[in-house]
């Protein structure tokens, strides 16, 4: 076994290349010269589960050899990306019950989707045991193979992972997986939490006599036991995660492994489906994700990281299909994709994918090519973004990510108990957005953390912001205690701790927990914001909302309020002391607080209220202030650069126009995005040169932005 020293992570440049079985055979020599030609340093292959294994003792490697040799001559560094969800059919035959079963008993056929064009997909149930088995042993068959080849450089052991890749959109009666496996492993998963029936039956409200008479869980209505088995699956899949990452690591400790998700930004990728990015991260040497040229990406990505090098190893900017041609990308585009990402710490980018594709419904897009081969518009942009930012690549990757003062929380056990209620997680996930938006729009940087980030102290935060807070475990609630009275701020919306997971209870006095208690902050009644009464005309801040009956609500709320009446809607104006335009949303409670300081009132009632605690304070919210963000985004960011200056923290530059965000690369590069739709001049500290020169107008201190532009500056005493 050949013996070498540790790779070190490096900034990666480069695309997808092969995605069996295109491009054809007789592209792959001439394509790979291309790529280096172009500047791209690193090349990404699929080694597919259905495609290399065709019988269960028949393999079939011989494209990836030939591929990795094509590698090594042009100088390419190879990352061999493991697809378990094209599962072989000579597995499903030999155990047709490895198959997963939805809520609503239905069994999960295997098929050809149009991004796994070979079938199997979406692969097997997680839980059974032969099929894990029988991933793992060709898990180990490929990195035995290829460990020792010249060009291999990293393994990528998950693409994306996700519980079941044809129902990743969050529908209660198309979750899975309830087959028996499942059911006797969430039986020892309970018996491992609770520890007893008799505590399982208190917290869940049930009888059963011992752990296997339990019911899996298909309704939301219940919580806790809804809670649970999302709980039971994101950890099972974060236990996969952990087996693949050790199996590649004990038999090549030499390259890097990691897996790459699409972010759980609560839209397409969420906790219901399996994604927990935190626990996900944790095994993996560095950190990827699938990503987009959106702030909650890449914080996202670089959040769970936790301080690893993070990449973006799908860079979806030559998407399209056959009803939708890809844009045609400029340098200006690229720079305004990339540039971004690499001020909130990413370090890297692969493009999905080199050659434009040809089978399916993504045909003829996704390229940087043309179909025929031929360089098109993005690997153009690509070719001279990456000539241009060579010099400044050994600057960039000594930088580490920011290190943010400002803290979002975000946890699964809440997400998943927010679909419980409303039966989707548009407004959950609108809301996570609209704050990360505000923040980075108004020249904060922030990051994402969870409960275990939460419990373990938040080190260097001065401001947790909890949107949407209603579900909580007792060791966050205690975690917040101490975080607010070491010094912290903490802001918070309505009913914060109002449901207490660990008793499967609603809290009877909210903040529960026993943190109205501990600030002497409480909500004293609460109601929908549809029952609150119309505000006097001068009192008011804008329109109200539609009628409740227009909204989008449930039947059932929708016959209460037609029979009951209302006065208000889902979003409600929030009169206040600042002085600015700031909308609740949905959820109101009335407020009280002795030596607290008003912040805001609906009618009489006190709505937000700051109060000292300890040595912290606490910004206490009766409504859902980032779903409310949707009716004005800058009031909402206008409130949260209040609540920051209130926690002590400035934003990176000052009298920075909202929507333009300014991130330090070391001493010697600035990264500017300007998201607004208007051109922006800006006075900079010190006399700067553009990286990408043909794109803006100025030079020295003084530059011009276009709208919706982003640049990379290099400071002229540090050129």
């Amino acid at each position: 076994m050949k013996q070498m020293a540790p790779m070190k992570p490096d900034f990666l440049f480069g695309a997808q290349y092969y995605r069996a079985p295109t491009p054809e055979s007789d592209n792959w020599e001439t394509d790979l010269a291309n790529m280096k030609a172009m500047g791209y340093t690193d090349v990404k292959f699929w080694v597919q589960w259905r495609w290399c294994q065709r019988g269960e003792q028949e393999y079939y490697f011989d494209d990836i050899d030939r591929l990795m040799d094509l590698a090594e001559q042009n100088g390419l560094r190879v990352t061999l990306n493991v697809i378990f969800d094209v599962m072989p059919k000579w597995l499903g035959d030999r155990y047709p019950d490895c198959r997963m079963i939805l809520a609503d008993g239905s069994v999960v056929e295997l098929s050809a989707p149009g991004h796994r064009q070979m079938g199997g997909f979406p692969g097997p149930c997680y839980n059974h045991p032969e099929a894990l088995a029988a991933r793992m042993d060709f898990l180990r068959r490929t990195v035995l193979r290829y460990r020792n080849h010249p060009a291999m450089y990293m393994w990528d052991v998950w693409n994306e992972p996700e519980q079941c890749g044809l129902h990743r959109y969050a529908k209660q009666d198309k979750l899975s997986c309830f087959c028996d496996h499942c059911k006797r492993k969430f039986s020892y998963w309970l018996m491992k939490k609770y520890g007893t029936v008799e505590k399982l039956n208190r917290v869940w409200g049930r009888c059963y006599r011992d752990f296997g008479d339990i019911e899996l869980p298909r309704e939301r209505f219940t919580f806790t036991d809804f809670v649970d088995f999302r709980q039971f699956h994101i950890d099972k899949m974060t236990g996969e995660a952990n087996t693949r990452l050790q199996i590649v690591k004990l038999l090549d400790p030499w390259h890097i492994t990691y897996l790459h998700v699409v972010p759980n930004t609560s839209g397409i990728f969420n906790a219901l489906t399996g994604v927990d990015d935190f626990a996900l991260a944790k095994s993996c040497d560095v950190f990827a994700s699938t990503n987009f040229a959106t702030p909650i990406w890449s914080v996202l990505t670089a959040s769970a990281g936790k301080g690893k090098i993070c990449y973006n190893v799908e860079c979806h900017i030559a998407n399209g299909s056959t009803q939708m041609h890809q844009k045609q990308i400029t340098l200006a585009d690229m720079v305004k994709d990339l540039v971004p990402q690499l001020g909130m710490g990413l370090r890297g980018f692969l493009f999905w994918q080199y050659r434009a594709e040809l089978l399916g419904f993504e045909a003829p897009a996704w390229g940087c090519t043309q179909p025929d081969g031929s360089i098109g518009s993005v690997g153009r942009a690509a070719r001279d973004f990456i000539g241009k930012l060579t010099p400044y690549l050994p600057q960039i990757m000594a930088v580490p990510a920011p290190q943010p003062r400002i803290a979002i929380w975000k946890d699964c056990k809440n997400e998943v108990f927010s679909y419980c209620v409303y039966d989707e997680l548009t407004g959950f996930a609108g809301g996570i957005e609209a704050t990360v938006n505000a923040l980075y729009d108004s020249n904060f940087d922030c990051c994402v953390v969870d409960d275990e980030a939460v419990c373990a102290g938040l080190a260097g935060i001065n401001l947790l912001i909890m949107p949407q807070c209603y579900a909580l475990t007792e060791g966050v609630a205690e975690a917040l205690r101490c975080f607010v009275e070491e010094g912290g701020t903490l802001l918070c919306e309505a009913h914060l701790a109002g449901y207490e997971l660990d008793n499967g209870r609603h809290a009877t006095v909210m903040p529960g927990y026993a943190l109205a208690q501990s600030w002497g902050i409480r909500e004293e009644y609460t109601t929908a914001s549809y029952h609150l009464p119309p505000l006097e005309t001068n009192t008011a801040v804008g329109k109200t909302d539609s009628p409740a009956e227009k909204e989008d609500l449930p039947d059932d709320m929708k016959k209460a309020l037609q029979a009951y009446g209302t006065a208000g809607g889902k979003y409600f104006p929030v009169p206040n002391s600042l002085g600015i335009s700031l909308w609740g949303a949905e959820r109101f409670a009335a407020l009280s607080a002795e030596h607290s300081e008003p912040i805001a009132h609906y009618g009489d009632a006190v709505c937000i209220l700051h109060k000292h605690c300890g040595r912290g304070s606490v910004i206490y919210c009766g409504t859902n202030l980032s779903l409310g963000a949707s009716q004005d985004i800058q009031g909402y960011a206008r409130f949260l650069q209040w609540s920051a200056c209130v926690a002590g923290v400035q934003p990176n530059t000052e009298d920075t126009p909202y929507g333009v965000h300014i991130d330090r690369l070391g001493e010697s590069l600035i990264c500017i995005n300007n998201r607004s739709d208007s051109a922006v001049s800006l006075q900079l500290e010190t006399e700067v040169m553009p990286v990408f020169d043909t794109l803006y107008k100025g030079n020295g201190r003084k530059i011009t932005m276009p709208p919706c532009s982003a640049g990379l500056f290099v400071c002229k005493q540090q050129a």
